[in-house]
Parts: structure tokens; C-alpha cells; sequence
């Protein structure tokens, strides 16, 4: 029982509010560092996945903003497409081998279909109740595969756009999947620890290769399908011999929890990072480090090699991926990214103001032009009607309801919570207990969205 009390314990740890909770507890200086030219800046939100394009040419990023950006990359990457198909963050993105389309997993507990030459959404795939956390799809390019935290992972055909079988078997949430190379057979890893091997063709079990122990957060097959890579809650990035379930090589033992895993095209490189903001590159002839960066401001959710493989996009909590070249490396590297963040401080000029950063900054803005972030800009919400604001796509419950955003209505939501005050919302599950932070946000908020002012 302690085991799994702590593995609770460690998987809170890496969410977005315990992180930016615990952080902002500790009253830091602000850090910043100058943008990298090829960042990728669009998002509104941290950075939860990654993917480059067969070609190298583009990249697909998801966000906590609830949006997927297309990249065109080169010296200074460019927006192609902005995508609002999901109502909650983004957490998982995957190109098809043609790279004309994009499957994606979110917190609203679907899979996306994007048709990325079009912009529009091809299918939008239901079944699993929790929200889905790894997607990836068949080297053919005729299946995907979806993680979630309900326990199960679920085939879906992309060439007829229907659903496919349910894998079920782990016990609590299925953290990872991945095809095998040759794409007979589908991966997965969850919280009880296990890897487990499916039939891709119908879904049937067909063993338990390893138990780890603690949870499997990430897997990545090796080129030549012999041995898959993995990293755990307890730190461990490790390689297993599929056929035997042998550990052939425990490559690290970190501080803290594996949160991403990629390999190079051609399996020659890997990268782990983590809980702790380590990133580490490893030559996979020798499975010796190559490089590395400590950065202390906060998680790495998702890696991605560029195809030069000189470097990697690096997500986390800012609001862009950031871009490392390893190689040629600098005898000295400076953190990514700036800490505190906006939600992560634990000081403001008001009462008011510090709600706002801590509950509200994350998802908005305060200017007329408020930018990309979950939710829309609050300027002027004082007798706004509720879902009107221009360019920001509302779920069909807020758009509808009616509601005027008054003093009394702010109350309303955030005494009773967006869920039941408005039943649909895609608004994060929030509430405020206390009388007098109520009240003092309010006071806030009636000042600083009736001017335009920069946003934190």
C-alpha cells in the first residue's frame, strides 16, 4: 500500500496546478532567458506534445491551451494552422507516415482525426471516459491507438474513420502506447507497472512482457522491434528484451519521474526528460549520455528530435517549446524557459491580483487582444454576454446559456464551479470556498479588464 501511496503521490506531482502550487510556494526570482529564434511561440498555455513530420519539414505541438499548432520550420518557424478541435489540453499528438493527417488525445476523453492540408477536423473519435494521454499510430498508416487513464487503450481505423477493439487488462490508468516496428502487434504501459503486448488486428492480449514495479510513464520501441525503452515513475529509464521481458540495460536512475521518451529516426539517439527538468541524449550503440540540460523551472512533457538531428523541441510549462542544439553543445547552457510563470507566484500588488495569477492567468488574458490561451480574454467582461467574444470557439453550453457576466454571475461560477453552473462548459473544474477571495478577484478584475493593460 505505501508503494501505490507514493506512485499517487509522485503522478500528482507532475500535474500542471500541484507543480505550479508547489513552485510558487517557494517565492522564487523571476528567471528569464531570451528566445531561441527557432521556438516555437503561438501557444497560450504549458506545452504538453511535440511531433515532427516524416519529412522534418512541419511540426504539430498540443497545448494546456486546449489548441494544436502546425508548424512550417526552418530558421524562424512559422504558425501554418491553428486547430480548436478539443475542449480541454492537448496531451497527445501523432502524425500519420504520409503526413497529411494528425491524431491527437486530450483531457476531454477523445481522439482527433486532422485533416492538416484542409484544417478541419476528419473525425473525432468517443469511448473512453477519462482523458486520453498517448496516441500513436500503425507504420501503414491504417490504425491508430489511444492511452487513457480509464484503464484502457482503443484501436481506431483510420482508412474507414471507425472505431477498433478495446484493450483491457491494466489495473488503473494506461500511461503509454506505441507499435511495435513492424505494426503487428500494439504496446502498452500503465501505472501497475506492467508492459503489455496486443494483437494489432484485433485486439486480443497477448502476454505480459515485464513488470516493472512502480508505473511505466513512457515507452519507444528500437528500430529492428527487439527491445522497447521505458521510464517510470521511480526514475528508472531502462531497456526490455520484448521476447524474453529481460532488463537488457537500466540507462538511468533519476531523481525523479520519466515524463517523455523519444528516439531519432534512424535509432540512433535518444532522449529522456522529466519531473525534475533534466533532459539527457543518449548514443543508443553505447547507451552513453551525450548531453545534457538541467533545467530547474519545471517538467519536460514532450520531446522531438529534429530531422538533423542536432537538436530537440523541448515541451513543459512555458507557453512555446523551446529549441536545444546538443550538438554542436556549449561548454555552458542557460535554462529554458522563466520561473515563476504567471500562475506560480506567490506575491502580487493586491489580494485580487494573486488570485488571478494563481487561478485564472493561465487560461486568460486581460488585454483587448488577449492572445491564445485556453480561454478567452476577460477584457470588458463586465455586461459581456457570455460566449461572445470574437475568434474564440465556446463550447455550445456557455454559448447558449444566456448568461451576462456581472458580479453576481462571476459569484455564481466560481461558489458553485463552471461544471454546475454551467453543465457542458469546457471551463476547468474550479472553485473558490472563500468569501473574501471571491471578492477580492472581483475587485481586481473590475480595474484590470476596463483598461487594457500587459498581461502577466
Amino acid at each position: 500500500m505505501w508503494r501505490v501511496a507514493a506512485q499517487v503521490r509522485i503522478l500528482v506531482l507532475a500535474s500542471v496546478w500541484a507543480l505550479a502550487l508547489i513552485l510558487a510556494a517557494a517565492g522564487a526570482v523571476m528567471a528569464r532567458v531570451t528566445l531561441d529564434p527557432h521556438d516555437l511561440v503561438g501557444h497560450g498555455g504549458p506545452v504538453k506534445a511535440i511531433a515532427i513530420s516524416p519529412d522534418g519539414n512541419e511540426a504539430i505541438t498540443g497545448s494546456f491551451d486546449y489548441s494544436m499548432l502546425l508548424w512550417r520550420l526552418g530558421k524562424r518557424p512559422q504558425v501554418e494552422k491553428r486547430f480548436f478541435e478539443h475542449d480541454a489540453a492537448v496531451n497527445a499528438v501523432a502524425f500519420t507516415p504520409d503526413g497529411k493527417r494528425a491524431v491527437t488525445g486530450s483531457d476531454d476523453e477523445t481522439v482527433g482525426v486532422l485533416g492538416l492540408a484542409s484544417g478541419r477536423l476528419l473525425a473525432r473519435f468517443r469511448g473512453h471516459h477519462l482523458k486520453v494521454v498517448s496516441v500513436a499510430v500503425s507504420p501503414d498508416g491504417r490504425l491508430a491507438a489511444s492511452a487513457s487513464f480509464d484503464g484502457t487503450a482503443r484501436l481506431w481505423h483510420l482508412d474507414s474513420l471507425t472505431a477498433g477493439p478495446v484493450l483491457s487488462g491494466h489495473h488503473g490508468p494506461v500511461n503509454a502506447v506505441a507499435f511495435t516496428s513492424g505494426g503487428a502487434e500494439v504496446l502498452t504501459a500503465g501505472y501497475d507497472g506492467t508492459l503489455r503486448l496486443w494483437r494489432a488486428s484485433d485486439g486480443a492480449p497477448e502476454r505480459i512482457i515485464y513488470k516493472h514495479g512502480w508505473g511505466i510513464n513512457v515507452i519507444s520501441p528500437l528500430s529492428g522491434g527487439a527491445e522497447v525503452l521505458f521510464g517510470a515513475v521511480d526514475g528508472t529509464v531502462g531497456l526490455v528484451d520484448l521476447k524474453s521481458g529481460d532488463v537488457t540495460g537500466v540507462i538511468a536512475r533519476r531523481q525523479r519521474p520519466v515524463l517523455a521518451l523519444v528516439l531519432n529516426r534512424d535509432g540512433t539517439l535518444a532522449a529522456a526528460g522529466g519531473g525534475d527538468g533534466l533532459v539527457e541524449v543518449y548514443d543508443t550503440a553505447t547507451w552513453r549520455p551525450l548531453r545534457s540540460l538541467d533545467n530547474p523551472y519545471g517538467p519536460v512533457w514532450a520531446l522531438a528530435f529534429t530531422v538533423a538531428n542536432n537538436a530537440l523541441y523541448m515541451g513543459g510549462l512555458d507557453d512555446q517549446p523551446h529549441y536545444w542544439q546538443f550538438l554542436p553543445g556549449r561548454a555552458f547552457e542557460a535554462p529554458k524557459g522563466k520561473y515563476p510563470r504567471r500562475f506560480q507566484v506567490s506575491e502580487a500588488s493586491s489580494p485580487g491580483e494573486l488570485q488571478f495569477l494563481r487561478k485564472c492567468s493561465i487560461c486568460h488574458t486581460l488585454t483587448r487582444n488577449g492572445g491564445n490561451r485556453a480561454g478567452p480574454t476577460l477584457y470588458g467582461i463586465f455586461g459581456r454576454r457570455a460566449g461572445s467574444v470574437n475568434g474564440y470557439v465556446y463550447s455550445p453550453a456557455l454559448a447558449k446559456s444566456g448568461i451576462v457576466w456581472s458580479a453576481k454571475t462571476i459569484t455564481r461560477l466560481f461558489t458553485e464551479g463552471p461544471e454546475h453552473y454551467i453543465p457542458g462548459t469546457k471551463m476547468p473544474l474550479q472553485k473558490m470556498k472563500s468569501a473574501g477571495e471571491r471578492a477580492a478577484l472581483l475587485s481586481y478584475l473590475k480595474k484590470a479588464t476596463a483598461a487594457s493593460g500587459q498581461d502577466p
